[in-house]
């Protein structure tokens, strides 16, 4: 037992030496699916923010949670029956991102892939009609949302993280009735899915 106990804490020293704390900061895309996403990746204006915990583990896998605000939208275009009528969703979510990662260590740098499962909650939304601006919940489906990312990057001289994930929200989030010009359609639902990108520091 005192074997197995001095083990035991002797990895728990080894681990907590290779842990870090960063700051993580990014663009999140406003479009709904993959091929506009990278069509129209330039214009992203979109945008998280947050903290990181980093902990290597073993067999080059790592694990990296973090808390991040991270602004979300999507917009539909042309509703039916409503000429050149456009809705531009945009929503504010606290989320809980927990990266899964495995990469290669090749000393300067590591390049990596991961799995990236995430559950969130929207505190403040907006949503544009035309030219008018409307500060309610009334499009949101749930303010709760869960979903999953699937990506790769690469950690710089273990400090430097750099990395591109896309992302599904599975479930809806956007859906409702909406009056534009006194004319009342129903919005279909939308599950805000797209493209992060994103820089962190860990020190």
């Amino acid at each position: 037992m005192k074997k197995i106990i001095i083990t035991l804490a002797a990895a728990f020293i080894a681990l907590s030496a290779s842990a870090q704390v960063g700051i993580i900061a990014g663009l999140t895309s406003s479009q709904s699916d993959l091929k506009t996403a990278l069509a129209e990746v330039k214009s992203v204006n979109q945008y998280h923010v947050g903290v990181a915990y980093h902990q290597d583990l073993m067999m080059g896998f790592s694990i990296q949670p973090a808390i991040i605000y991270n602004m979300k939208g999507t917009e539909i275009a042309n509703i039916a029956t409503i000429t050149d009528a456009n809705i531009d969703y945009k929503t504010g979510y606290l989320e809980v991102p927990v990266q899964i990662q495995w990469g290669i260590d090749l000393a300067v740098a590591k390049p990596f892939v991961f799995a990236e499962p995430f559950i969130g909650y929207a505190i403040n939304n907006i949503s544009e009609a035309g030219k008018t601006q409307n500060t309610n919940w009334d499009n949101i489906k749930s303010r709760f949302e869960y979903g999953v990312g699937l990506g790769a990057g690469v950690d710089v001289l273990k400090h430097l993280q750099v990395s591109v994930r896309y992302f599904w929200n599975l479930g809806n989030i956007y859906g409702s009735d909406i009056s534009i010009g006194g004319v009342t359609k129903t919005i279909g639902e939308s599950k805000c899915t797209g493209i992060m990108a994103s820089a962190a520091i860990f020190f």
